[in-house]
């Protein structure tokens, strides 16, 4: 009887610890599942925890871990999305390359500045993705020499841009390289004005050498003793007359100019018959129309609308516009004044039948200092920068200029004035 009670005993022994270790077992592949799914990213399962669970602790302290990873990586991730959409909304183009070489981020600007292979970046090779070679040679300059590196980049087709290149090293607290951040900025405006700003130096000096080399040189013959001979020196002080006029006509319109470009000149908008301007415009130049014997045809209708404008400064437009009709149309030429509404614009048409334009030369018109044939210029005592006042001042006036030439027969300037102003 003894020995049945031992081995009875004995059986519940082995079924308790039997399904202990069945039970055991199972927790301990459910934790490691758990730890295997959290390694791969996945907390979506958490361990069940129950009163009398001997391994309670260790589910509990996994579901704790689980948690804290799972609202780090969320953090973690929240923060990437924020770098990115600052970077990705940078209008400068920016690129961020790991230590070994692959793309961890490309800019939109960046796509938008430069040719790529290939728009499916991602983790692939710098060089695969980015075709300028010098954009990729730099890569490798800082990735070599590992510190920062600042360049200048041309592009010259289809059009010329410039584009100042900054790369930084990123280095972890062991020193180790991580990453380099390249920032592409668009500087091709500032290029665009640096270059206008030196060719303005130089026209102006140029256009202010010329007088002056004339005024000085008579202003000597008549100090040398030509203020004795009556004919000549009333012919030199003539000359030096012209000069200074024009020297102050360049001044003049130099000084306009720079009020208009810098927002100085106050208009003063009011409705205005646009009849009574171009008429009073004709009466000033109606000397000068009938000296070189032109035709001036006026084309106005009684019924046009009247506009917002400065009348003093569209005076001076018209007087540029019919001024250059007249000089540089040959004698005996026609010159037509037209106006009509088109499309919520009154439209002023200045037309001659002169020598007119090439086409190469149209879309240079409004330059300051531009002119097609500087010899001709010269002799009619312009300054260069009659059409550039005129295009500022229709453009103050929220319209616009646009000019049609044939060469040989002559150029027709339009100005469109709103009906309306904004």
């Amino acid at each position: 009887m003894p020995d049945l009670l031992a081995i009875f005993l004995l059986l519940i022994l082995v079924v308790v610890l039997t399904t202990q270790y069945v039970y055991l077992y199972r927790r301990i592949n459910q934790i490691r599942r758990v730890i295997k799914a959290m390694s791969q990213g996945d907390f979506s399962s958490p361990m069940v925890v129950s009163p009398h669970d001997k391994l309670g602790d260790v589910a509990r302290y996994l579901n704790e871990l689980s948690s804290g990873i799972q609202k780090r990586l969320q953090e973690t991730v929240n923060e990437k999305e924020k770098l990115e959409a600052m970077l990705s909304s940078m209008a400068e183009g920016v690129l961020v390359i790991s230590a070994h070489e692959r793309l961890i981020h490309l800019s939109p600007s960046f796509l938008s500045m430069f040719e790529v292979r290939s728009t499916d970046w991602q983790s692939k090779y710098y060089w695969e993705i980015i075709a300028n070679p010098v954009i990729n040679e730099s890569i490798r300059e800082a990735m070599v020499q590992r510190k920062v590196l600042r360049k200048e980049i041309v592009i010259v087709h289809p059009d010329e841009m410039y584009f100042g290149l900054l790369i930084s090293p990123v280095f972890g607290s062991n020193g180790q390289l991580i990453s380099l951040v390249a920032v592409f900025h668009d500087v091709t405006e500032l290029k665009k004005y640096e270059r206008l700003r030196s060719e303005f130096v130089a026209n102006v000096s140029h256009e202010l050498k010329t007088p002056l080399t004339s005024i000085k040189g008579f202003v000597e013959t008549l100090q040398q003793g030509a203020v004795d001979d009556k004919a000549n020196a009333t012919k030199f002080l003539d000359i030096i007359a012209k000069q200074t006029q024009r020297l102050e006509n360049l001044v003049h319109d130099l000084l306009i100019i720079s009020s208009l470009e810098s927002k100085e000149v106050k208009m003063s908008f009011v409705k205005t018959d646009i009849q009574s301007v171009i008429h009073s415009v004709i009466q000033l130049k109606k000397n000068q129309i009938e000296s070189m014997k032109h035709t001036l045809t006026v084309s106005l209708p009684d019924n046009l609308p009247l506009v917002m404008i400065d009348a003093q400064r569209m005076e001076q437009v018209f007087i540029n516009l019919l001024d250059n009709a007249i000089k540089f149309t040959p004698q005996g030429g026609k010159i037509e004044i037209s106006a009509a509404v088109e499309n919520n614009f009154l439209r002023v048409d200045v037309l001659d039948n002169g020598r007119g334009v090439s086409s190469e030369h149209l879309k240079r018109l409004f330059e300051r200092f531009f002119r097609v044939d500087k010899s001709r210029s010269n002799e009619t005592g312009g300054t260069g920068l009659g059409l550039s006042i005129v295009k500022h001042i229709v453009e103050a006036h929220q319209g616009r200029i646009s000019v049609e030439s044939i060469l040989g027969r002559g150029c027709r300037f339009s100005v469109f004035l709103p009906l309306a102003m904004l």
